[in-house]
């Protein structure tokens, strides 16, 4: 397969390229189809880990001087600047190097093409700062709700910053829910986000 170009930025339906080997073992594969999530341990080395971290503190020390929601931050309601509180980094493959190679890191590319095969394309990113103590809760909901297709070959990869402990509110998943059906997230006919 052939590189994107240097210094390229993903953008909405922007091809992406392998350049390593398969990633994923036939039990793993198994276990996506069955369950509808996996966990691809040590994707990221720790020094990336530890840039993607340090690029992420930046933004919330940058949030200070912002007052409400912007093209770049959606904000908690307790955000002020002296305690920046950040619900959401939109883009940030935009804003910064370091999560523009994120959407292109050709482990996560690999991991994808392993699941779905070579024709695989990024559509968006996001920063969702799930901190422990405040901001908003996330209610069961489906993540195809929010980006309805007329396929089903759509995933979200997450890669997860922090460990996940019940302290600091982990994801949860309903094994085998991405086969359906789609449950109604309006409530009194507008878009809730969430279902019963």
């Amino acid at each position: 397969m052939a590189a994107a170009p240097q210094g390229a930025k993903a953008g909405i339906g922007t091809p992406l390229f392998r350049e390593e080997p398969g990633m994923l073992t036939e039990a793993q594969k198994a276990e996506y189809e069955r369950v509808g999530a996996i966990v691809v341990p040590d994707v990221l080395s720790p020094a990336e880990l530890a840039e993607l971290r340090r690029v992420t503190d930046s933004f919330v020390e940058r949030a200070r001087q912002v007052a409400a929601h912007d093209a770049i931050y959606d904000l908690e309601d307790s955000h002020t600047p002296a305690m920046p509180r950040v619900r959401r980094i939109k883009s940030p493959h935009l804003h910064d190097p370091a999560y523009a190679a994120l959407v292109n890191h050709p482990k996560i590319v690999a991991v994808l093409q392993d699941l779905w095969g070579p024709d695989i394309r990024f559509d968006t990113a996001k920063l969702n700062m799930k901190s422990a103590g405040f901001g908003a809760a996330v209610e069961w909901h489906q993540d195809w709700a929010f980006y309805p297709h007329t396929n089903d070959d759509l995933a979200a990869v997450g890669v997860m910053m922090d460990d996940m402990e019940p302290a600091n509110g982990p994801l949860l998943i309903i094994p085998g829910s991405h086969k359906g059906p789609v449950h109604d997230h309006h409530a009194e006919g507008r878009f809730c986000g969430a279902m019963d």
